[in-house]
Formats: structure tokens, C-alpha cells, sequence
């Protein structure tokens, strides 16, 4: 496989001829298999999501590299789907790109040709050249907001030969000017609907029910939520002392299970009274 840099070095010709050739040394993401079939790390961030969980990395037994089949995620807005993709491939150890879909309407996530000024390799092959690794996952958020028109080509169209085992082994990109093994790259989507997705794509992809959290989960979630905001408004994450019964009851008064976004709204809140509280003491 060529993998040619996003703009070549001064002297170089675009044809794919000069563009060295790297992919005999380019390794796949290699997980750690010592861990049980269901990560901890996972579960306790997703509680809620413990079938997903347990479906996705079954999906990887017996694989000596981190390659995941086709994935939707499909489920409500607010419910994590797109922090869940993130954090499985940081458990994962494999390098991700996330893109996101809203507007997309041409095929220039399979590579335009070098012959336009605007012409780039596949985004596939850039993951790769970009994390020197051949097995990337490319996390298409929002799936189902991808345009239909035809005008520069389809997304949807793109998607389903790189999906393909067959034609992903020796995808041709218009840039690169040769055919490449784009074979182990890995794509996980989001959607909120399934229906704007076409069914030849549809078949080609496992689709998993992605829940959102119950009430249940608010004493697993709340505490996590909690240590994250401080941590991001530049607070050691120790400030977030666990949380006292009568929290818990105000949070729950709020928030009965149901979006994420929505809890971490009320927990946000939960920290500026804190916060006022110390101040006034």
C-alpha cells in the first residue's frame, strides 16, 4: 500500500511511483487479552451499557489485533454513544479519528483525485499514515445526518465498498493513484435513527441497541461526572468528595434516568453550590 503524505515535500512528483512505500512495517493496534471479557474500565464509566459492551468485545476473541466488524451504535441523543466510542478505543489501545457527519455530502472521505488543488487521500489511508498504524478506528459521528445528494458522489456509496472485505483490501484511491489495504480499519458510527441510513449500508454493519442510563445508575454515574468537572475547570479531581445522601436525593429529584447531557447539567450545578458553600465558610 502507498501511503503518500498530505502534501508532498518540495521535489517530489505526485505520482504514487515516488511516495514510499511503508505498509510492510506498519503494525496493527495489538490489545491486551489478559483482561476479562468484560473491561472494568468500560463498565464502570457505562454501567448501563453492559450488553453493548460485552457484544463489542466479544467480537474480538480470538484476534491477536484490535479489528472490529462494522458497528451502529443507534440510540437516543444524550445517551454517550459518542464519548462510549472514545473510550473504547482508548481501552482498546488502537489509534481513532472522530468525524463528524453533519452536512456531509460528497465522497471525499474516499480520497478526491491529486489532479484537483483540493485533492487528498482517503480519510482511511491518512488515520494511517497520521498514527503509523494500520488498524485505526474512524468513528463516524452522527451517521444519519450524512446528505444524500449525488452531486460529488455519496457518502453511503464510499462507505459500503470500504465495508466490504473484498474491496477494502484493495481500495483505490484517486489520490494515491494505486490500490490499498485498508482491510483493518475499523469503523464504529452513531446515529440517533436507523432509517436515514440505506439498507445496503445497514447490512453490512452490526447494529447495537445503545441504552440510556436509569435511575438506578445515578449513584455510579454521579461520583465520575463529578471528578470530571473539576478535573476540566482546573480542580485537582480529590476536591470531589463522595457524595453526601442528601445530594444524591437533590440529584435524583432532577434527574430520573435518561440523557447524560442532562445529569451532567445537574451535577454541574451540584458543584457550583459546593463551591459557593466553601466559599462562604
Amino acid at each position: 500500500m502507498c501511503l503518500p503524505p498530505r502534501s508532498c515535500p518540495e521535489g517530489w512528483s505526485s505520482s504514487a511511483k515516488t511516495w514510499p512505500k511503508t505498509s510492510a512495517n506498519i503494525p496493527t493496534a495489538c490489545p491486551d487479552y489478559s483482561r476479562s471479557a468484560s473491561d472494568p474500565g468500560l463498565i464502570a464509566e457505562f454501567p448501563y451499557a453492559l450488553a453493548v459492551i460485552d457484544n463489542v468485545l466479544e467480537g474480538l476473541d480470538g484476534r491477536t489485533n484490535v479489528y472490529l466488524s462494522p458497528i451502529i451504535l443507534l440510540g437516543e441523543p444524550g445517551g454517550g454513544k459518542s464519548e462510549f466510542a472514545k473510550r473504547l478505543s482508548k481501552e482498546l489501545g488502537a489509534p481513532f479519528e472522530v468525524i463528524s457527519c453533519g452536512g456531509s455530502s460528497d465522497s471525499a472521505i474516499g480520497g478526491t483525485a491529486s489532479r484537483w488543488s483540493s485533492g487528498e487521500p482517503s480519510l482511511a489511508i491518512m488515520a494511517v499514515r497520521r498514527h503509523r498504524c494500520a488498524g485505526p478506528i474512524i468513528i463516524l459521528d452522527e451517521i444519519d445526518k450524512i446528505g444524500t445528494s449525488r452531486n460529488n458522489g455519496n457518502v453511503h456509496d464510499v462507505l459500503i465498498g470500504l465495508y466490504e472485505p473484498v474491496t477494502s483490501r484493495c481500495w483505490h484511491d484517486p489520490y494515491v493513484q494505486a490500490s490499498c489495504d485498508l482491510s483493518h480499519v475499523s469503523w464504529l458510527m452513531t446515529t440517533n435513527s436507523i432509517e436515514p441510513i440505506p439498507g445496503a449500508l445497514r447490512d453490512r454493519c452490526q447494529t447495537l441497541r445503545f441504552p440510556y442510563p436509569e435511575a438506578d445508575h445515578l449513584s455510579l454515574l454521579a461520583p465520575r461526572i463529578l471528578a470530571r468537572r473539576y478535573l476540566q475547570t482546573g480542580y485537582d479531581p480529590r476536591w470531589a468528595t463522595p457524595l453526601e445522601g442528601f445530594e444524591l436525593d437533590a440529584l435524583a429529584k432532577v434527574w430520573a434516568g435518561g440523557s447524560i447531557r442532562k445529569l451532567e447539567r445537574v451535577v454541574e450545578g451540584l458543584r457550583k453550590a459546593r463551591e459557593q458553600a466553601r466559599q462562604q465558610q
